[in-house]
């Protein structure tokens, strides 16, 4: 299996995990928060929003920059 055949498969498994999550919470909304809400809340403070974005670049400058 290639490099790439794994990041993309990677990426998949994390989409599948993301929607699942959104379904899940969907439906037992009283138990678990949305996603949104998650978010939200996380980044409710300026310093939480300026990691959040710096995480983000991170991320891609090493996962995805070539």
């Amino acid at each position: 299996m290639s490099d790439r055949t794994t990041v993309l498969l990677g990426f998949a498994l994390l989409l599948t995990a993301a929607l699942a999550a959104v379904v899940i919470t969907r439906l037992r909304r009283d138990l678990i928060a949305t996603l949104g809400e998650t978010i939200a809340y996380l980044t409710g403070t300026r310093a939480t929003r300026i990691a959040a974005v710096l995480v983000w670049a991170w991320l891609g400058w090493h996962f995805l920059a070539r």
